[in-house]
């Protein structure tokens, strides 16, 4: 019998609290923060991507966070070998990995192990369609994925342009349905023995309000001039970079052209973001694995408390002493 590694994940929407948690987390079980975030792995974007500050990094180690210069693109398969790699590090050390992040597809494809063709891939075919995609708006690409294959379009909103588009690459480059490699994919093994926790807000207008008040705290931090500095590059470079479909870029890009005020580029982040944690709660709540935990209910500590009354209920540790150790796993 296989012994599982350990694996803490804190996944869920925008601005419930998840970093601040994993850190208290990892503080508390000798764990290293590996960041789950498909934007904040990129240099320069701290503000807008809402990376850990320098206070929150020097708590507990953080991986992935920043590394990635802004032209270089970033999948989710890129993100499964590295984080397996660095995953896989935390362990040597005898430490837990903590999972921290949102970007429900990148945990999903980590936690259950999916398996990714890298043939099906190319630079040049995603930077056409990215071009597209903005030339003739996000529906009429989703239209395209829908004729190619419709299971996959069904799955995949017609907002979420990156996934749609790299569904179309792949359907184009292999000549096989997307939804077919993921439907192989999900047959995989599992990797990890893992508890996944979902920080959410049983009051849906609460997180929408948090939602708001982070972006206005974004632009004191100096969102705005991050956003210009990454929009004068986006003028600049030879293709439009991934990052610039980020949430909180984007919209600020109009304000840069002059199509738009100041005002009105603020509300549609708001906007926008509230959208986004809309589709990640919908998207969890499709996760057998995920456990809720009310933040509109709890403080910090408590929710670091109900955290670990979970962890031991799961048979994810136990209380020895003064202190927890992490149970072993049989597969």
């Amino acid at each position: 019998m296989k012994e599982k590694k350990k694996l803490l994940a804190v996944t869920g929407p925008t601005a419930t609290g998840k970093t601040a948690l994993g850190i208290a987390l990892a503080k508390q079980l000798n764990g290293e923060i590996v960041s789950c975030d498909s934007m904040q792995v990129y240099q320069g974007l701290r503000v807008g991507t809402a990376q850990p500050s320098n206070e929150e990094l020097a708590q507990a180690p953080h991986h992935l966070v920043g590394f990635l210069p802004w032209e270089e693109a970033f999948s989710v398969s890129d993100y499964v070998d590295m984080a397996g790699k660095v995953i896989a590090g935390v362990h040597g050390r005898g430490r837990l990995p903590v999972l921290v992040g949102g970007t429900g597809l990148y945990a999903r494809s980590l936690l259950r192990g999916f398996d990714f063709r890298e043939e099906a891939r190319s630079d040049e075919l995603r930077q056409k369609l990215f071009q597209e995609a903005e030339e003739l708006g996000p529906e009429a690409m989703h239209e395209r994925l829908a004729e190619l294959d419709p299971a996959a379009a069904g799955a995949i909103h017609p907002n979420n342009v990156k996934r749609a588009l790299r569904a179309l690459e792949y359907c184009m480059l292999s000549g096989e349905p997307f939804s077919q490699q993921t439907l192989r994919s999900r047959q995989a093994e599992p990797p990890y023995d893992y508890v996944m926790i979902c920080p959410v807000f049983r009051d849906r207008q609460k997180l929408y309000d948090r939602i708001d008040r982070r972006v206005d705290q974004m632009l004191d931090a100096g969102l705005l001039q991050e956003a210009e500095d990454f929009y004068c590059f986006c003028c600049t470079a030879e293709k439009r970079p991934t990052a610039a479909q980020s949430i909180g870029y984007k919209e600020l890009f109009p304000y840069f052209d002059g199509q738009l005020s100041l005002e009105e580029a603020v509300e549609n982040i708001k906007r926008e973001s509230r959208r986004y944690a809309k589709r990640q709660l919908t998207w969890f709540s499709r996760e057998p694995e995920a456990r809720y935990l009310y933040m509109d209910e709890l403080d910090a500590q408590q929710a670091v408390e109900a955290c670990m009354k979970l962890l031991k209920e799961e048979h994810f540790l136990r209380k020895e002493g003064a202190g927890w150790i992490i149970e072993s796993s049989v597969q």
